[in-house]
């Protein structure tokens, strides 16, 4: 490339210019699984209150008792609290119910 030659310079410019764009275009449309974030274990995916109440089998007050109580981990984001599946299984498993013998119950 010759410094006095400006046609010259503005042609190398426009090259350089399709060959970013060309680049742009793989990277976006032909490479994405090069550039994305690894997977979410199921362990750490968020669940609303709402997913947390069904897979516990309470209603939304109680987790939210729960979450009050410190009974249950929770993070929030932006206005929102959300609860990772791990410290939702975690509590299924320590509030397992235990079937109490009622006065219906039959003693042998």
């Amino acid at each position: 490339m010759l410094a006095n030659s400006p046609g010259l310079v503005i042609a190398d410019y426009a090259q350089l210019i399709e060959d970013v764009r060309a680049i742009v275009r793989y990277e976006l449309h032909c490479a994405p699984a090069a550039h994305a974030s690894p997977p979410t274990t199921p362990a750490d995916e968020l669940l609303s209150i709402r997913e947390a109440a069904t897979m516990l089998g309470v209603t939304v007050q109680t987790v939210h008792e729960w979450k009050r109580r410190g009974l249950l981990k929770y993070h929030k984001l932006g206005s929102r609290s959300y609860l990772k599946r791990a410290d939702v299984l975690a509590a299924l498993q320590g509030q397992q119910r235990t079937m109490k013998a009622g006065k219906g119950a039959g003693h042998v």
